[in-house]
């Protein structure tokens, strides 16, 4: 595949907790005290700070739980309260029900299901009942702290090895890296990362020691991803980071949501490597999350990755590649309606009639617009599909005004048009889940051999878009289907 590395730092800071005040005036985050504290009470060795690697960092202060394909590394100092290990334990949990839905999505061979079906069964009944013993902030393996541990390590070990080789998904990945999720329980511990993450790379420190970080949920360093347990309280202190928001405290899988987005995504960078179109990878996540939990009201869209910026092609159709910040997100935006229990359709085929009335200029227009309102509500603007591919490349953006809705309207639209496509795509539902699975295999297969759309083209035989859509293609196909509701 072509696709450029997907970057982290726009979709932090534009897709954090929508009730959040604007971004903080620069500088008032004392980043350098933030990290001296974090070095101070995570040494390694007596050595300087310079003399550590991130890798050997983690490795001393961070225990691992080593789930499928991914390394999730919780802080050790927190494993003694019990509070906190049950939140680590509904994350693991999260985590396991992504993979388990992975192996669907990705048509994995049965015999391989059935003997993963029992390990994730095993293991979810084993963190269920689970309960940490005295002395867990010793510990170098989540696990460990348990007793009983020992008997669900053949489990662990079937999953890390099956997903990593690829055995279990049917096909190989094409991540050769080790995927890292760091979980930071509180907001202290959260702003402390990043603090210590500037420190170590002063070149990086516009990315980190950044004031907006204060409403971030996410951010990452290449391979490693870290997330917060809480969101920031709604006037965040930018002086004191002790208060944090439960993520479950407005929905009550709000923290199983929030986790499951993240491996989802984390799953497509170890299948498929810098492949898969940003858009698609964040519908993924998104999707994920609803097929899961019944909902997904994250107040994450879905990231990409590494140390520096991107542009908005993953959250915004027409954003520039050479970067840029985004809106913040509105958690009370029409589009989350429905918190996405009928996958954004019923909002979407309002602002599809919306669209048609003000914005379309012919018959053969009606499907293509859908409205969007200014941040004050006061203003309608209308934007035109196509959202996606290539066909969607130079698309004018509009006013800044209807920014925060336009991402919050193609966050909506590409979840729709995901599900879909998996349960759509074809003429019967086990049609379409087979052909959905063969894109997914053939995206992996392909590496970069092929683009993203190449690939589209091969399994479903019409582009994913074109510029006129009139034309046959899967967004057109998509949009009929929506004004068919």
């Amino acid at each position: 595949m072509n696709y450029p590395k997907r970057f982290l730092l726009p979709s932090l800071l534009a897709l954090t907790l929508g009730c959040l005040p604007a971004t903080a005036a620069a500088g008032q985050v004392d980043f350098n005290g933030l990290a001296e504290k974090f070095f101070k009470a995570h040494p390694v060795d007596g050595r300087s700070v310079s003399d550590v690697a991130l890798d050997e960092l983690v490795a001393t202060h961070y225990a691992l739980a080593q789930i499928g394909a991914i390394d999730v590394r919780f802080p050790r100092e927190f494993l003694d309260d019990k509070g906190v290990v049950e939140d680590f334990k509904d994350s693991l949990t999260a985590i396991l029900a992504v993979h388990e839905l992975w192996l669907d999505w990705i048509g994995a061979p049965p015999e391989q299901v059935t003997k993963a079906k029992a390990d994730f069964a095993e293991l979810r009944k084993f963190l269920k009942g689970a309960r940490a013993g005295t002395g867990a902030s010793k510990a170098k393996n989540f696990f460990e702290i348990f007793s009983g541990a020992q008997d669900v390590q053949g489990a662990l070990d079937r999953l890390r090895d099956g997903f990593r080789s690829g055995s279990m998904m049917g096909v190989t990945p094409l991540s050769t890296k080790p995927q890292v999720l760091i979980v930071a329980p509180n907001r202290q511990h959260f702003m402390e990362l990043a603090g210590a993450l500037g420190a170590r790379q002063e070149s990086s420190r516009s990315l980190y020691w950044n004031d907006s970080l204060a409403n971030w949920t996410e951010f990452g360093w290449n391979e490693t991803q870290v997330i917060a347990l809480q969101y920031p309280p709604l006037k965040p202190n930018l002086t004191d980071f002790s208060e944090g928001v439960a993520m479950d405290s407005k929905e009550p899988t709000g923290l199983h949501q929030n986790v499951a987005q993240r491996a989802a995504v984390t799953l497509c960078w170890h299948t498929f490597g810098n492949a898969l179109d940003p858009a698609f990878e964040t519908a993924i996540g998104q999707v994920a999350v609803i097929d899961i939990y019944g909902e997904n009201n994250t107040r994450s869209g879905g990231s990409g990755r590494s140390n520096t910026t991107d542009g908005m092609t993953a959250f915004i159709p027409g954003g520039r590649s050479e970067g840029g910040l985004l809106p913040p997100t509105n958690a009370d935006s029409e589009w989350r309606v429905t918190a996405g229990k009928d996958y954004f359709v019923k909002p979407l085929k309002e602002g599809q009639k919306a669209g048609a009335k003000g914005g379309a200029k012919a018959k053969e227009e009606k499907l293509v617009y859908f409205q969007l309102k200014s941040d004050d509500t006061s203003k309608r603007t209308y934007v035109r599909a196509p959202f996606f591919g290539s066909a969607a490349q130079g698309k004018e953006l509009p006013a800044p005004e209807f920014m925060t809705d336009y991402l919050e309207f193609f966050r909506a639209y590409k979840s729709a048009f995901l599900h879909w496509l998996r349960e759509f795509g074809a003429a019967k539902p086990v049609e379409a889940h087979a052909l959905f699975a063969q894109l997914l295999k053939g995206i992996a297969e392909a590496g970069s051999a092929a683009t993203f759309e190449e690939v589209v083209k091969e399994s479903y035989k019409v582009p994913l878009s074109t510029a006129d859509l009139g034309q046959d293609s899967l967004e057109a196909r998509f949009l009929a289907w929506l004004g068919s509701k």
